[in-house]
């Protein structure tokens, strides 16, 4: 026998058992206070479910995608698969869509993400430095002032800017068990105008 042979073995299979009846699935029941940390309940990009579609997808395609991930904001790709944008599941069940159809005299269904999405350009982001020691009432002021439903959180790696995660309105307002605003689309308005114009 070889020494390598004679060595305990450094891992070891875990027990199993047989199921009798059919487990439950977990359930996120997370409660927070405006005074708690905010981090816990950032959802971090890095180990959570991404939906990133390209530039060319189509609405209902890219709404079918994000609901089976169960997911409701999608990354946008272009080209060369770089990120030039987002979309939200409320924006492509939105008036959006209709009134970029309408502008340009076209079926909602000839509609691509580059269409309807929110372009990089526009994003309104924190950086994680900023996020670290953030309340949950910090983060939820801030979406009131900037009318937003997600704040992107970004970071610096090897002097580059990364995408980290991202605080969802609907899940800090699971948390808290209040909603954050009757409305947060202060946005609407320029929104609509912006693409009618576009």
């Amino acid at each position: 026998m070889s020494a390598a042979q004679q060595q305990a073995p450094r891992f070891r299979p875990v027990p199993l058992s047989s199921l009798t009846q059919a487990p439950s699935l977990p359930q996120l029941k997370r409660t927070a206070r405006p005074d708690d940390r905010a981090l816990p309940l950032l959802t971090d990009v890095r180990f959570s479910p991404l939906v990133v579609a390209s530039h060319r997808d189509g609405l209902d395609q890219t709404l079918h995608v994000m609901l089976r991930a169960g997911v409701r904001m999608a990354f946008v790709s272009g080209t060369q698969g770089d990120l030039v944008g987002m979309v939200t599941a409320d924006t492509l069940m939105g008036e959006r869509p209709l009134l970029r159809a309408l502008a340009h005299n076209v079926h909602r269904q000839e509609l691509s993400l580059a269409d309807v999405m929110t372009p990089l350009t526009h994003w309104e982001v924190a950086d994680m430095q900023a996020v670290r020691h953030a309340r949950v009432g910090d983060i939820v002021a801030t979406l009131r002032e900037h009318g937003l439903r997600y704040l992107l959180v970004t970071e610096q790696v090897d002097g580059k800017t990364s995408l980290r995660g991202l605080f969802s309105a609907k899940r800090l307002e699971a948390a808290m068990g209040q909603p954050i605003d009757a409305d947060l689309h202060a946005h609407s308005f320029a929104e609509l105008e912006a693409a009618l114009v576009r």
